[in-house]
């Protein structure tokens, strides 16, 4: 489908990457240059051959989604935009966005610039969860830039349900368009809606969305990292045992009525050899929630374990 403005999350994803390990800084300045100027659409009023601040851009790409903000943050991180969109297709592929790709930073309409849903919405998560540190600057109501104030083009962050990003989009092409997210206590959703005819059909969307999301859904965490799910037998270790964890904390969302239909089924083989490594897969945990698909975490060795000498072996077996 048609992005639009929503695939800006790309081009804001590698600039905070780029933030992040210091190669640029909020402080610094990008020149303006004519392509941007000339740039139509959403725009944050920059004039050709001006510098601007990252601060100032990232906040024109967030708050009023400025195409001429993505263009010049594009140049000033890779010399060209032409570069920049390189790089952005080798981040959608190593962020396993398996349906989207690329043609410009800023979402202009293109037949081969497109994204699914299920893209943006993990692109929307992998910049909250690896860029935490950034994440408030979608959730800034207005932007005063060259004396002109502008409303966040979010709409949602004026209504009370918990919405504090992320961004819109609209072109002919795709229609009015959001990926939005709401935290309610410990719980955070995303959501996405596109081809919506109105601004106002778009708000409503999404607000139902998510409101049936927080209200008939469940998040629960399951395991946590490093803590030890089983301990597993061990033939001829010198320790008789291993403990065995999951490697991240494992969460499941569900819907609430299914709550008693929830598997977890955990496999591993009745005694792991010796020598273990640290960190080696022994098993595997399987979660099955109906009309979902089945969810396989791999269970990993909490510690080394050394092989008994012969030996060792041999009464290890009268005993």
């Amino acid at each position: 489908m048609a992005p639009s403005s929503m695939s800006k999350l790309m081009t804001l994803y590698i600039a905070f990457d780029y933030l992040k390990v210091g190669i640029i800084h909020m402080e610094d300045k990008f020149r303006v240059s004519r392509k941007a100027w000339e740039r139509r659409g959403s725009s944050m009023f920059l004039k050709e051959g001006q510098s601007v601040t990252v601060r100032e851009l990232l906040e024109g790409i967030t708050i009023v989604s400025g195409n001429d903000a993505c263009i010049t943050l594009a140049e000033g991180i890779a010399g060209s935009e032409e570069n920049f969109v390189a790089e952005m297709n080798e981040v959608a592929q190593n962020l396993n966005l398996s349906d989207s790709h690329f043609v410009n930073s800023s979402g202009w309409p293109d037949e081969d610039h497109f994204m699914n849903a299920k893209d943006l919405a993990m692109l929307a998560k992998r910049i909250f969860t690896d860029f935490p540190e950034y994440y408030d600057l979608f959730s800034e109501q207005y932007l005063t830039y060259n004396e002109i104030v502008q409303k966040n083009k979010n709409l949602l962050l004026f209504h009370d349900i918990g919405v504090d990003g992320l961004k819109t989009g609209y072109t002919n092409a795709g229609g009015y368009g959001i990926v939005a997210s709401a935290k309610r206590n410990d719980r955070r959703i995303f959501a996405v809606v596109n081809g919506l005819n109105t601004e106002k059909e778009r708000i409503e969307e999404a607000k139902r969305l998510i409101q049936y999301s927080l209200n008939h859904f469940n998040t629960k965490k399951i395991f946590v990292k490093d803590s030890v799910v089983e301990e597993v037998n061990v033939l001829y270790g010198k320790d008789r045992k291993v403990p065995i964890t999951v490697a991240n904390d494992v969460t499941i969302t569900y819907n609430r009525k299914l709550h008693d239909q929830i598997k977890v089924r955990i496999e591993y083989k009745d005694m792991i050899p010796a020598p273990i490594k640290k960190g080696q897969e022994v098993g595997k945990v399987f979660v099955e929630i109906p009309d979902i698909e089945q969810q396989t975490i791999p269970l990993y060795a909490a510690n080394d374990v050394q092989e008994l000498n012969f030996v060792e072996k041999f009464f290890r077996m009268l005993f």
